[in-house]
């Protein structure tokens, strides 16, 4: 039984395609658009202190990990205006990141290519490009629909927990009969 205010949906249930809500999970707020995504379990492997054992390597771990790992589809899942907001503003940042970081590093080389003495300035603004593009998944993580709608997959694969989930968002599951 998930925790009070967390809700399990069946993915037999939502492999049928079901309407879901048209309340934001999150927020409780009217659907402004839907989204199909994947979500994935986060299953528990091996700790990491084994990869000190004499012939179990990362890809060991790695291995164990994806033989594991369960995934569930969701098509059709609610977001508000306020959560699509949320979505392109992180990966708009994170793309402007990314590809400004990537653009000050080209900057920079041509700008060193061309000029026949040393600058310190060019290589803070190698340093600042790369920053930036080591900094750019961290948005992105922000807009992810996982994170944004507070999903994962149990470690069974049979249901979808959302953890957090708004009062609008479990009584319409719940009117909507998901048959489990």
């Amino acid at each position: 039984m998930p925790p009070a205010g967390a809700i399990d949906v069946s993915a037999a249930w939502l492999a049928t395609n079901p309407v879901l809500p048209d309340r934001c999970v999150k927020h409780g707020l009217p659907v402004q658009r839907r989204v199909s995504f994947v979500v994935k379990s986060r299953p528990k492997v091996s700790p990491v202190r084994k990869l000190f054992v004499p012939g179990y390597t990362a890809l060991n771990r790695g291995e164990e990990y994806l033989s594991k790992v369960q995934f569930v589809r969701v098509q059709g899942w609610p977001l508000c205006a306020e959560c699509v907001r949320r979505r392109r503003l992180g990966i708009t940042f994170a793309a402007v990141l990314l590809f400004g970081g990537l653009a000050a590093i080209v900057v920079a080389v041509i700008a060193r290519s061309a000029m026949s003495g040393n600058s310190g300035v060019l290589g803070v603004l190698v340093a600042v490009g790369f920053v930036a593009m080591l900094v750019s998944p961290v948005p992105f993580s922000w807009a992810g629909l996982p994170r944004l709608t507070q999903t994962q997959a149990t470690a069974d694969g049979d249901a979808v927990h959302v953890d957090h989930a708004s009062p609008e968002f479990v009584r319409q599951i719940e009117d909507g009969s998901q048959g489990g």
